[in-house]
């Protein structure tokens, strides 16, 4: 049986702990992952759940029977990440910014799936983030654009924007990239997995 590392669960050869520490946020993030995305070899949903003090995860397709996810929607000042018409720029938020911020982590079919299936999800004001380059995926898979970023990257830019310390949650995005790369290591010239196929996430989990 493989090390396995006690913190994220991955093998140890996969494991990016030492990259990730724990970072403090006052907006309280709430990930909403589609069952599938638990699956996948890149879980970024997991990578934030794991550095962001202030987050929880919950796994499903519709939420609003999930009392603890309906009562974080009822919190005055949620919102929810997401692009979009209407999305207000997180960068434009940081005198108030969100007292919950819940992000969708499933691919985008899932997450539109998931947002519909949870009115109080979808009446939420929403929050957008402008990438300054392309998602850390690289080679791993495709995404539909250059907007399109992993769960992990996508809070991170938010919550540096909204909190306006974007070297705080840097770790993140630096965790996440050297999990790709350990992936693409492994991967290199085995057989692609579903992993490789493009129509990606929101912030898109994986």
């Amino acid at each position: 049986m493989r090390p396995t590392c006690r913190r994220c669960l991955r093998p140890t050869a996969f494991c990016v702990c030492a990259e990730l520490p724990v970072i403090p946020s006052r907006t309280r993030v709430v990930l909403l992952q589609h069952p599938r995305e638990a699956r996948l070899a890149i879980c970024s949903a997991w990578l934030t759940r794991l550095a962001l003090e202030n987050c929880e995860l919950h796994r499903g397709v519709a939420f609003e029977e999930n009392l603890a996810v309906r009562a974080a929607a009822a919190t005055p000042g949620a919102a929810l990440l997401f692009p979009g018409d209407g999305a207000v720029p997180a960068a434009a938020l940081t005198g108030a910014p969100p007292s919950v911020l819940f992000v969708v982590d499933g691919t985008w079919p899932q997450a539109e799936k998931m947002i519909r299936a949870t009115p109080s999800l979808a009446v939420l004001p929403r929050v957008g983030v402008v990438p300054e380059r392309p998602s850390g995926y690289g080679d791993l898979r495709r995404e539909p654009g250059p907007e399109h970023l992993s769960t992990a990257e996508a809070v991170a830019l938010a919550l540096g924007a909204l909190e306006g310390d974007p070297a705080r949650f840097a770790p993140l995005v630096r965790a996440f990239r050297a999990s790709v790369e350990k992936q693409l290591g492994c991967a290199h010239g085995e057989r692609r997995s579903p992993r490789h196929r493009p129509g990606s996430r929101w912030a898109g989990a994986g």
